[in-house]
């Protein structure tokens, strides 16, 4: 890949980190595109394969839960039996 169809503009989270570039780039001589180039390669080396498996465990994760989702959009059947219903045992009014 040409150097030119790998930029990427970066924009920092604040001031402070702006001046930390700016003053690595004067004490290695070099410029602030390159600190950032190479903080990110130091990240990327560190994280890009936790982020990768962390995005497929959630995703996963997440197949797991919808696999028992409704396939249609029918209404649900939202009611219960009144066997199932606390409120109908008989011993809860009487403490037993």
């Amino acid at each position: 890949m040409d150097k030119k169809d790998q930029r990427i503009n970066v924009t920092l989270f604040s001031t402070q980190e702006y001046k930390m570039v700016e003053a690595l780039a004067e004490l290695h001589g070099t410029s602030l595109s390159l600190v950032v180039a190479k903080g990110f390669s130091e990240w990327l080396k560190k994280h890009f394969i936790l982020e990768v498996e962390s995005f497929r465990d959630a995703e996963i994760h997440l197949k797991r839960i919808n696999a028992s989702a409704p396939t249609t959009l029918a209404e649900p059947d939202l009611s219960f039996k009144d066997d199932e219903n606390p409120l109908n045992d008989p011993h809860l009014w009487r403490g037993k």
